[in-house]
């Protein structure tokens, strides 16, 4: 499969190693995560075997048709609810998650969530779907679903106004000349 060719000075040239992962929609944004970025989700996913656990990704958005949806940071979301199949973002964590922006990325969007499916496989489930329908309905924004315990994940995006699974190109380093 080849990748997308550059976009407003934006290139999958520009890291050293891209690889793509899953299918990549003509027409839809492409979204890019740093690999050390998703190998710091996996860690933290790993503190959710029994309960789910999630947070925020961070980052920017380039280009047009397509748009790149570009994830440099992630923000784990420890103020959250967590139980064995439920996770709620409480007023103290949105008060972290822009505090943290603020403090440490200023400039970054939030493109997103993350949270784990322990041993319920990959999907968005109704609640899910409620929280990035009202809290993340940009159309850059995406969410990522780990399943520690079956060690899966994937990515969800808005598409065709509704929110569906996607691939995603994992780079092993940051953009040259765009914040790391």
């Amino acid at each position: 499969m080849s990748l997308p060719a550059a976009t407003d000075g934006f290139s999958l040239a520009d890291f050293k190693v891209a690889r793509a992962i899953g299918s990549i929609y003509k027409g839809a944004a492409i979204v890019v995560i740093h690999e050390p970025v998703l190998e710091a989700i996996i860690e933290y996913s790993e503190t959710g075997r029994t309960r789910e656990v999630g947070g925020f990704l961070l980052g920017g958005t380039y280009g047009d048709d397509p748009t790149f949806v570009v994830v440099r940071h992630f923000h784990p979301a420890l103020q959250a609810l967590s139980g064995g199949a439920s996770l709620t973002f409480t007023h103290e964590t949105w008060a972290d998650l822009t505090r943290e922006v603020e403090q440490r990325h200023p400039g970054e969007l939030v493109l997103g969530w993350q949270h784990t499916h322990p041993g319920f496989g990959i999907f968005l489930s109704g609640y899910d779907l409620f929280i990035h329908r009202h809290f993340f309905p940009q159309p850059h924004q995406v969410a990522l679903v780990v399943d520690p315990q079956r060690q899966e994940l994937g990515f969800f995006q808005w598409r065709e106004g509704e929110v569906k699974d996607c691939g995603f190109v994992c780079a092993e380093e940051p953009i040259r000349g765009l914040p790391s």
